[in-house]
């Protein structure tokens, strides 16, 4: 009776409840291992995962005259960046600038045409740094965004010709007075041509050209045997050796070195 007046009812209560933090604590362990599996993955492919569109939705919302101003002055950033020879940095504010326009939902003629206007310049400055990056196809890209601009057509030719299709190159100057950029093409286009002669004469030639003759034996004599006449007849690296190994050993005098010649 004693013995059960002493037993702690509460005990198996306390137990259960530690079991249950445990399981909870492992849990929080597990999501919280997963969350940073999550970002460390998100921050490997460049923020591809990230879902989040504040400034997306930020820019929808606000005036189109306001998302106007900040995109010049993104184009404007881009210019300053370029020619400071941050080309990276350059494209990076063009391509905002191209963002906002996106997001610009203008109900004013005004406002559409100097949009269009700054969509221009932010399409040929990134063709330019893109130029300058040693990046033709993406240069190309923004080149032909826009229509009906002379500078577009120069720098989708000159995108054209380090990229090696001439006709385009030729399509893209048309009427337009770049006697520079012509003669330029010119001359890719000439180097172009001589190369491909070089290299299909060399292919041709190598195929159709007479094997040059192997060894001092003349080419009636099978090819069979010609390789073993080939090896009797040229030195031996042994011999060569052995001669200098024995030209060490004498000693000038006639008659012990004929001797000794002879022994050998």
């Amino acid at each position: 009776m004693a013995a059960a007046e002493e037993y702690d009812w509460t005990r198996p209560y306390r137990t259960w409840e530690a079991t249950l933090k445990k399981q909870d604590d492992e849990e929080d362990a597990d999501a919280a291992l997963k969350r940073r599996e999550a970002a460390a993955a998100a921050a490997a492919c460049g923020g591809c995962r990230n879902l989040d569109r504040t400034e997306e939705r930020a820019l929808f919302a606000q005036p189109a005259a306001e998302t106007l101003k900040g995109a010049q002055l993104a184009v404007l950033r881009g210019e300053r960046m370029f020619q400071e020879g941050r080309l990276e940095r350059a494209i990076q504010w063009y391509e905002k600038a191209l963002v906002a326009y996106d997001y610009a939902f203008p109900e004013d003629d005004n406002i559409q045409a100097l949009l269009d206007v700054m969509r221009r310049d932010a399409l040929l400055g990134s063709a330019r740094v893109y130029l300058e990056a040693k990046l033709p196809r993406a240069a190309l890209r923004s080149c032909r965004e826009v229509s009906e601009n002379d500078e577009a057509r120069l720098l989708e030719a000159r995108a054209c010709r380090e990229l090696d299709l001439f006709d385009e190159a030729r399509t893209a100057l048309g009427e337009i007075d770049a006697p520079r950029e012509r003669a330029l093409l010119e001359a890719r286009e000439r180097c172009y041509k001589t190369n491909s002669k070089v290299v299909s004469k060399r292919i041709v030639g190598g195929l159709h050209q007479k094997k040059l003759q192997k060894g001092i034996l003349p080419a009636s004599i099978p090819a069979c045997q010609r390789d073993m006449l080939d090896d009797a007849a040229r030195p031996l690296a042994t011999a060569a050796e052995a001669f200098s190994s024995l030209v060490e050993t004498l000693e000038g005098d006639d008659i012990k070195d004929r001797s000794r010649l002879m022994c050998t």
